[in-house]
């Protein structure tokens, strides 16, 4: 009988993950008159009425329970665009007061969410917002840089309780001792470069040296501690078209309608049909202090999002988080499969892994189900299967449960 694993839970064909940029403790006034509207918030009003975090939470997530979200988080107080902003702001690091400390972690903990390391100022303001300069470029030492991080990480176990699994780099920016920050500091995951999707114009890519657009979207790794690189390979406001575009394109892409959407989601298609990575990249909110909108944001494309979760919905997707990913594959590379003949099989593991749940896949579909070594009997459905991983024989038995 044929049994292999599978390269993602319950043999699915991509994971999906919902990566939400810079949920910080920040508030920028756009329109100065001292009261939150909707898109001003980037996490200081918590979950209030207006918030970003009730705007994500009611309008996207509602319809959509199943969809996981990673927030990126800088962890001091967020920097804005300029050294004099137009509109005046506040920002204060995540663990300011008891308030903002059990939002960060009330999220942390929650099962649909999780919190990773967006830096602590995300970088460094100038006289013009093309000065700005993203905070893994600021660092002039592999020193400099990780204690930098370890002061950051503090702040975050203070917020939350424990310290940040995964991360992303500023702006996709860094320099030569970025990766080695990383690597030096036990993070098991980092995302370090915008895999473009497969409209973006390529000499806008921010892809590393690999041009290969079938491994530029899978997990690779980095560093002597092998770190799980997760590629971002989806704009959030992919599925978007212009109501306000009233040159002779816009109005042609209008009438086009749901025939330029379909021909959009062939981004998403790809990946799918590759078995690679679906993570869709936004930011919490479209406020800047320099009177520029932030791209993507969640306002702007909530639509578009919807519409991503309405395809995906009959698709054979896993959707988690980071470091939901980053554990899978650990353990995917980390467990061999060894037959001892056709109704014999053992899972050959490291003591760290012990207990996780891993995923195969039979080419015949049954009914049979699988004994552990611990003689529980778990059924194989359409040929998938997810076993704790334990020392000893598993048993093929032909038959349900």
């Amino acid at each position: 009988m044929h049994v292999e694993l599978c390269k993602w839970y319950n043999g699915s064909d991509s994971p999906v993950l919902l990566m939400i940029d810079d949920l910080a403790n920040k508030w920028v006034d756009t329109n100065n008159n001292g009261h939150l509207d909707l898109g001003e918030d980037w996490g200081y009003f918590k979950n209030s009425e207006n918030s970003s975090f009730h705007y994500l939470n009611e309008k996207i997530l509602k319809d959509f329970p199943w969809v996981k979200v990673t927030f990126f988080v800088p962890v001091g107080a967020r920097v804005g665009m300029l050294e004099t902003p137009l509109f005046p702001k506040k920002s204060l690091p995540m663990n300011s007061d008891e308030e903002s400390r059990q939002f960060f972690r009330s999220i942390h903990d929650h099962p649909q969410f999780e919190l990773a390391y967006h830096g602590t100022t995300h970088g460094k303001v100038g006289s013009r917002a093309q000065d700005f300069i993203q905070e893994w470029s600021l660092f002039q030492s592999l020193e400099e840089a990780a204690s930098t991080i370890q002061e950051g990480t503090d702040i975050f176990r203070d917020a939350v309780g424990t310290d940040p699994r995964g991360g992303k780099y500023c702006g996709y920016t860094s320099n030569e001792y970025s990766d080695d920050s990383i690597n030096q500091t036990n993070f098991s995951w980092w995302c370090r470069y915008w895999n473009r999707g497969m409209l973006d114009d390529p000499k806008d890519a921010i892809c590393g040296q690999d041009q290969n657009p079938i491994t530029n979207f899978d997990v690779k790794r980095f560093g002597s501690h092998n770190v799980i690189d997760i590629p971002s390979t989806v704009n959030g406001g992919l599925l978007n078209i212009s109501q306000s575009d009233l040159s002779l394109k816009g109005i042609i892409k209008r009438a086009l309608g749901n025939l330029l959407i379909r021909w959009k989601l062939r981004e998403i298609k790809y990946l799918l049909n590759h078995r690679l990575v679906i993570s869709i990249q936004e930011h919490i909110a479209p406020s800047r202090d320099d009177g520029k909108r932030q791209t993507p944001n969640i306002f702007d494309d909530y639509k578009s999002l919807i519409g991503i979760f309405e395809y995906l919905a009959d698709k054979k997707v896993w959707y988690c988080t980071g470091s939901e990913l980053a554990d899978y594959v650990n353990l995917r590379d980390h467990v061999s499969l060894v037959i001892k003949d056709e109704y014999r099989f053992e899972l050959n593991h490291q003591a760290p892994y012990r207990n996780q749940v891993i995923s195969l896949a039979f080419r015949d579909q049954g009914p049979f189900t699988v004994k552990l070594p611990n003689d529980i009997q778990v059924e194989v459905v359409e040929g998938i299967v997810n076993l704790p991983v334990m020392k000893g024989e598993y048993f093929i038995l032909k038959g349900g449960i």
